[in-house]
C-alpha cells in the first residue's frame, strides 16, 4: 500500500517501542508492519528534503537521527547496511553488506539520505517486512563530509547516487538492516569526484574525512572522547603492523562479507568486541587466503599486546556510547562473540565496500 507521511513527530516511536515492550507477546505480522511504518514516518521526518548542498540539513538530520533513542531501541545492534545485489531477494545476508554499530551508522550513514515522504510497506512469504522509502542522496556536499570517499569506486558512488528507493528489513520486532535498492534511476543528479588514491587526508589543518573521527560522532560533554581516540589510535597502529588493513577497508581486498572496517575510528566501534574475539582466538588472518598472509600472529608477544590494546578499546567504546545513551552490545548479540559468524576467508573476489 501507498502512503503519505502526514507530519507525524519522532517522539512517536518510543510510544510504540514502549507499548510493544509491554505487551509480553512475540512479534507478530501485523506488529512488524505498526513497527515499520512508525521507524518510515520517523526517518520522514527527521530529514526532510533540501539542497543536496546543505550540510546544515545534514546536520540536523543527524542530530535527529543520534538523538532519537526510540531508533536504537528497536534496531538490529551490529546493523547490516549495504547495496542490494540484483537478483537478490530482501534478506540483507543475500547481498554484500558492512556491519555498523547503530549509533554510527544513523548519524553518518542514514543522513547522508532525504525522504520525500513516498513509501510502501510489503510482507513477504517468508515472514520479513519491507519498507520501501522514496529517498535522495545529499551527492553535493564537502568531500570531508562522507563517512569515506564512496568514489573510490565509481559503481559504488552511483549505487548512493542513483539508488531509486532506501530499503528497511523488520524481523521479529527489530529493525534488522536496510539497502540502497538494487534499481537505480539515472535522472537522479549526478556529481562526479575522482580519487586521490587516499583514505586519509586534511583540508585546513583537519583530518578527513572529519565525520568519522569521535569528536564528530560524540557529544561535546563526552568525558571518554580522548580516551576512545587515543585507544583507537595506538590499536590502529597495532593492527596495521599485522596487515589487518588489508582485509579491513573499503576496497575490502579480501571478499570479505558483511565487512567491519577498522581504518576509520567510528566505523572501527562494531568490531570492539570481535577484535578481542579473533584476537584471543588467534584465527586472523585466516589459515586459508590468496593475499599471501601468514596464519594469524605469529609473535606471542605482538597478539598479547594487541589484546591488551583491543580491551582498552572496547571498554573506552563502551564507555563513550554509554554516555550517549546507546543501547549495551552484549556478547550474544555481536555475530562473532556469540559464534554465528563464520570465521574470516579471504577470496580472489573483493565483494564491494558499503
Amino acid at each position: 500500500m501507498k502512503m503519505t507521511n502526514k507530519g507525524v513527530g519522532i517522539g512517536m516511536l518510543g510510544v510504540l517501542v514502549a507499548g510493544c515492550a509491554g505487551t509480553g507477546s512475540a512479534p507478530s505480522a501485523s506488529g512488524d508492519q505498526n513497527l515499520a511504518r512508525q521507524i518510515a514516518e520517523t526517518l520522514i521526518a527527521a530529514c526532510p528534503m533540501s539542497a543536496a548542498s546543505d550540510e546544515q540539513a545534514r546536520a540536523q538530520c543527524a542530530a535527529n537521527l543520534s538523538d532519537n533513542k526510540g531508533l536504537a531501541a528497536v534496531m538490529k545492534n551490529p546493523f547490516l547496511w549495504g547495496g542490494q545485489k540484483a537478483g537478490t531477494s530482501y534478506h540483507p545476508e543475500e547481498s554484500n553488506m558492512n556491519w555498523f554499530n547503530t549509533f554510527v551508522w544513523r548519524r553518518m550513514y542514514l543522513s547522508l539520505l532525504m525522504f520525500t515522504g513516498d513509501m510502501s510497506i510489503e510482507q513477504t512469504a517468508d515472514g520479513l517486512t519491507v519498507v520501501h522509502l522514496a529517498a535522495m542522496f545529499r551527492n553535493q556536499l564537502d568531500m570531508g563530509s562522507y563517512p569515506y570517499p564512496f568514489w573510490h569506486s565509481q559503481k559504488k558512488w552511483d549505487s548512493y547516487q542513483l539508488a531509486r528507493e532506501f530499503i528497511m528489513v523488520i524481523e521479529n520486532g527489530k529493525w534488522i538492516g536496510a539497502m540502497r535498492s538494487a534499481d537505480q534511476d539515472p535522472s537522479h543528479p549526478n556529481v562526479s569526484h575522482t580519487w586521490s588514491g587516499q583514505w586519509h587526508w586534511e583540508a585546513a589543518a583537519t583530518e578527513m574525512p572529519y565525520v568519522s573521527l569521535y569528536k564528530y560522532l560524540l557529544s561535546d560533554r563526552n568525558p571518554n572522547a580522548d580516551r576512545l581516540d587515543s585507544a583507537y589510535r595506538a590499536l590502529s597502529d597495532g593492527l596495521r603492523s599485522q596487515s589487518c588493513f588489508m582485509c579491513h577497508s573499503p576496497d575490502n581486498h579480501a571478499g570479505i562479507t558483511p565487512l567491519e572496517f577498522f581504518n576509520y575510528p567510528n566505523q572501527a566501534l562494531v568490531a570492539r568486541n570481535s577484535i578481542v574475539a579473533r584476537l584471543e582466538q588467534n584465527d586472523m588472518p585466516p589459515a586459508t587466503n590468496d593475499l599471501g598472509l601468514a596464519p594469524g600472529i605469529a609473535a606471542e608477544t605482538d597478539r598479547q599486546d594487541l589484546i591488551s590494546l583491543a580491551q582498552e578499546f572496547k571498554a573506552a567504546g563502551d564507555a563513550a556510547l554509554a554516555f550517549e545513551g546507546e543501547p549495551a552490545l552484549s556478547a550474544a548479540d555481536d555475530p562473532v562473540m556469540a559464534g554465528t559468524a563464520p570465521a574470516p576467508a579471504t577470496t580472489t573476489t573483493p565483494a564491494p565496500s558499503k
